[in-house]
């Protein structure tokens, strides 16, 4: 008998807190919905249904309710559907306000998520005694390959509203970097949203000195739709359009830069 009451005291205590875990992830989970538009976007957003067509998208809202069936005739002669959509897609839908049943524009927000770079190559750095085209002639094209190595800048969009940076590479060794040549900064990225068709990638929310940039003063870079499809994004930057790639991961984006890193600083430590 106190074995069977010691395995049901044993037995409830789990069951109390799988329930206590459960709640607190439900919790988690409805403060992160919470965030899912900005103030003042009138962006819909929701899953692609059963029925999408080169003419129509059926469309399930986050809201709630019945599916809702789109127009997007226009919205296709005008090349504002971006990506490839499957049913049980996450989009973002504007519509038009002088017509609700059609989409102006429409947004393959699960195909956006991933990690998605551009190539980079470095620059010499000034000197106060050589020009670059002088300093180019001294060198061999064995040193010119190992010097210009290009790297994948970007970012990685996740769930959530999530970001990270794309771009960083460990270096090999801690001894000041010697090399005639420099990569341009790496933007930090922490978060993205769509904003009433607007691509909206916001920067790092702590300061050179680590400190905390409030909501309001946090930097971002916003940019509108180009193209989209399953290896390729493009947006307009200003007066830039940024063609992207889409990678595997971020590791995978810089594994030859980073290899030529260590062999690099290899040969450094053989050097001294």
């Amino acid at each position: 008998m106190k074995k069977t009451a010691r395995l049901l005291l044993i037995m409830l205590s789990v069951l109390s807190l799988t329930a206590c875990y459960d709640q607190a992830a439900s919790g988690d989970r409805g403060a992160i919905d919470k965030e899912t538009k900005l103030k003042g976007d009138r962006t819909l957003y929701g899953l692609a249904c059963d029925g999408c067509s080169d003419s129509v998208i059926v469309f399930l809202p986050n809201e709630g309710g019945d599916p809702v069936k789109f127009n997007i005739v226009n919205a296709m002669k005008n090349n504002k559907v971006f990506g490839d959509i499957e049913i049980g897609d996450e989009l973002a839908i504007l519509v038009n306000p002088r017509n609700k049943q059609e989409a102006t524009m429409v947004i393959n927000l699960e195909q956006m998520k991933g990690t998605w770079t551009f190539q980079v190559i470095p620059k010499l750095k000034p000197s106060a005694t050589k020009t670059e085209e002088q300093i180019m002639a001294e060198m061999t094209d064995s040193m010119k390959e190992a010097l210009f190595v290009p790297r994948e800048y970007g970012f990685t969009l996740k769930s959530y509203h999530q970001a990270s940076p794309v771009g960083y590479i460990m270096k090999a060794n801690t001894l000041e970097d010697e090399s005639p040549v420099e990569y341009p900064k790496v933007t930090v990225y922490t978060s993205w949203h769509i904003y009433n068709g607007w691509l909206y990638i916001y920067k790092d929310t702590i300061d050179e000195k680590g400190r905390r940039i409030p909501n309001d003063s946090v930097g971002h870079d916003d940019g509108t739709m180009v193209y989209l499809s399953a290896d390729s994004m493009a947006a307009l930057f200003g007066k830039k359009v940024m063609q992207y790639h889409r990678k595997a991961n971020a590791l995978e984006a810089n594994r030859r830069a980073q290899e030529a890193e260590k062999a690099a600083a290899a040969k450094d430590t053989i050097k001294k």
